[in-house]
């Protein structure tokens, strides 16, 4: 939850029971864990030409999501990942981090499907 200037709380439309059994999941993957501080020196790929991937060419099309109310990756970083996979730009769905997690989960699931749409029509 975050407590907002005003004094209301926004729990992003996620429970504390939805926390609680999240949190359980990921209990479980605790031994996977991302060393941030050196994924941030590889970011973007070393490889990187023209900060695109080195064979974005022979990508299958490719679809990068941001939340627009993302408190961990930051619109920059979104914005270098789209690019990275020879995107103009990112699309930025209304949602916290955890896209899929939260009460704006049909905001993602909706963007995705649209996306997966659109490729299918371009396809045939």
């Amino acid at each position: 939850t975050t407590t907002l200037p005003d004094g209301r709380v926004e729990d992003h439309g996620i429970s504390d029971d939805d926390i609680k059994r999240y949190q359980g999941y990921f209990e479980r993957d605790t031994d996977a864990v991302i060393n941030v501080s050196t994924l941030l020196r590889s970011l973007p790929a070393r490889a990187a030409v023209d900060n695109k991937a080195p064979h974005v060419s022979k990508f299958p099309p490719c679809l990068v999501i941001g939340a627009s109310r993302d408190f961990i990756v930051d619109r920059a970083g979104v914005e270098e990942t789209a690019v990275f996979f020879g995107l103009d730009r990112p699309l930025f769905v209304d949602s916290p981090h955890d896209v899929m997690l939260g009460g704006n989960w049909k905001n993602g699931a909706e963007a995705i499907h649209n996306f997966v749409q659109s490729k299918v029509k371009a396809a045939n």
